[in-house]
């Protein structure tokens, strides 16, 4: 079945070219309670707003496609030509990872969890297929594990734990702020039961333990991440960090705002770029699916490559090379990449940061659209090692047809099998 054209939720009068600067009015796209978006969405649990869901033609396909039945098998990983490059990892035996912390903290989540509630959230091993089963809309079409807007504030705070213990103070924040902003939608929208601070899912895999692989998923709207721990080694990836709206502009958690670094500093990079380089880089200055290739644009992902149901896609290498790039600019690759890796703790990050220099050779930047103060536009990042996509959206909640910059969606991935930690596996001889 093709992809759709649209969203299923667009109306006449829905505006298509709302102001995209770093400012966006959001609230002047938020949909009234009646429009197709949202119609009846307060008295909806997740549950039965996907089955709603199903009844349109549009987010049927992206549920079918995101349906754990369509979960790519066998897994071969994400790559630039369809081959493997082994070798490319190569972690050391100490990476620092926060491993003991991690399981003491998963080990107080069991402990006030019943029996049922035990059996619900270990899921199987990391190596498993269920491990891969994530998505990023707020279409809960694929239950297991638990979800949090279901269980106490206890086990909630528990495994809130978990993801603080296993992640720097830095990305312990953006990913809360992920549900906070999450919340604060639902607020907007009147759809609290359906998207709130805990409408995610916990999956434990394997047994925590410091000598075999062990991990965890936690995934629902905007927000997936990947974690194994094997020794003092971790890998999270790939993981999706997103926001609709970017900021919260009332209430105790005002001001916040997601992924300025990401946003301003590649903006600030293509800007200053010299003419040749900026052309090199450009993909195409249209971001819509009449200016780009039926398999690169659908209206859910639209110009992301490395979603959900995207194990083992092929995307050649496309844009500039950064070994064009003068040294400065090279630079701020680099701290992009900070930017999207943060969430790592300090010792491990500086491994994951050595890796990428050491491919930045091999590293490619690309974007699609314009690069003035107020366009939207997506970017990727992309080296045998690494790959970075952000994307500003139209509305899937709020009403803009066009992208705008109030709605963002990042992507990061380990080509090359290092996702889900298979690579740190296979160098243990525990290929899957």
């Amino acid at each position: 079945m093709s992809a759709p054209v649209n969203s299923g939720y667009v109306q006449t009068n829905d505006p298509t070219k709302p102001r995209s600067d770093a400012a966006v009015p959001f609230r002047d796209i938020i949909p009234s309670p009646s429009h197709p978006r949202i119609a009846g969405i307060a008295d909806h649990t997740a549950l039965s707003w996907c089955e709603s869901r199903r009844q349109i033609e549009a987010p049927a396909w992206l549920i079918n496609r995101l349906d754990a039945k369509n979960l790519e098998k066998p897994y071969k990983g994400f790559t630039s030509d369809g081959k493997v490059r082994e070798g490319l990892y190569n972690y050391a035996e100490d990476e620092g990872a926060p491993t003991e912390e991690a399981i003491a903290r998963t080990n107080d989540l069991l402990k006030i969890l019943s029996d049922e509630q035990k059996d619900q959230v270990h899921c199987g091993e990391v190596a498993d297929d269920a491990f891969r089963l994530w998505s990023n809309p707020e279409l809960y079409m694929n239950p297991g594990g638990l979800r949090l807007d279901e269980c106490s504030s206890q086990v909630q705070t528990a495994i809130h734990a978990i993801l603080k213990a296993s992640s720097s103070p830095e990305g312990y924040e953006k990913i809360l702020g992920c549900c906070l902003t999450n919340d604060f939608l639902g607020h907007l929208v009147n759809g609290k039961k359906v998207l709130n601070e805990h409408s995610f899912n916990f999956r434990l895999f394997g047994v925590p333990s410091t000598s075999t692989p062990w991990g965890y998923t936690f995934f629902g709207h905007h927000l997936c991440l990947a974690v194994v721990f094997l020794g003092k080694r971790m890998v999270i990836g790939p993981t999706f960090m997103g926001a609709e709206p970017d900021r919260i502009d009332e209430g105790p958690h005002a001001g916040l705002r997601l992924f300025r670094a990401e946003e301003m500093e590649s903006l600030k990079l293509m800007q200053s770029l010299p003419k040749e380089l900026q052309d090199k880089a450009t993909l195409s200055k249209g971001m819509d699916g009449k200016s780009l290739a039926a398999d690169r644009w659908n209206p859910f992902d639209e110009r992301h490559l490395g979603g959900a149901r995207q194990d083992n896609r092929i995307v050649p290498y496309e844009g500039c090379p950064v070994s064009e790039f003068p040294s400065d600019k090279q630079d701020m690759i680099i701290n992009l990449f900070k930017a999207f890796n943060e969430y790592y703790p300090a010792a491990v990050l500086e491994h994951r940061l050595a890796l990428f220099k050491k491919h930045l050779n091999e590293t490619y930047f690309a974007w699609i659209g314009e690069f003035g103060d107020e366009d939207p536009y997506y970017y990727r990042i992309h080296s045998p090692v690494a790959f970075m996509e952000l994307d500003f959206h139209c509305g899937i909640f709020l009403t803009n047809t066009t992208p705008a910059r109030c709605h963002i969606h990042t992507i990061n991935r380990l080509p090359n099998r290092g996702d889900y930690g298979k690579a740190l596996l296979e160098q243990e001889g525990l290929r899957s």
